[in-house]
């Protein structure tokens, strides 16, 4: 197991820890039990891999926000069907004061949009939702934002 895959796994466990502070929720609900692939490539060779709840592609170190958010952006356009989002290490991200990026190397996730979406319905019945500063909820879920905030 490389460095970054142990990293990853670590990472995955603390953001399904249950969360008194989060209302008796983790970070991401459906992480413990997620079938996931860690693949570590340059950004321009991010090709969608079926059969996952999500993959975790390690890219460049070097890359800054800027540049990991233009990859995400080429391929939500190149790949409708499939969700990218960004985690970079140099950008920290909270649910309150729980962080929820990795906090070290630059990801890019992918899911399928579809899948995403009936999760996220689930979740916006349930007070998950309610711990999120609506700029941090708009950010993470783009289109989704105005079917979650007229569930809850």
């Amino acid at each position: 197991m490389t460095e970054v895959e142990a990293h990853i796994k670590d990472w995955i466990q603390k953001v399904s820890e249950v969360r008194p502070e989060l209302g008796g929720f983790s970070v991401c609900p459906y992480a413990s039990k997620a079938k996931y692939t860690i693949v570590e490539c340059q950004a321009e060779d991010i090709i969608p891999i079926s059969g996952y709840d999500v993959v975790f592609y390690a890219v460049e170190d070097y890359f800054d926000l800027e540049s990991v958010q233009f990859w995400v952006n080429f391929y939500n356009n190149l790949y409708p069907e499939w969700l990218f989002f960004e985690d970079c290490g140099s950008y920290d991200t909270y649910i309150g004061d729980v962080q929820t990026n990795n906090g070290k190397y630059n990801l890019i996730l992918m899911q399928n949009k579809e899948d995403l979406r009936k999760n996220r319905q689930k979740l916006a019945n349930t007070g998950y939702y309610h711990h999120w500063n609506d700029a941090y909820l708009k950010e993470i879920l783009g289109d989704d934002y105005e079917m979650v905030k007229n569930s809850g």
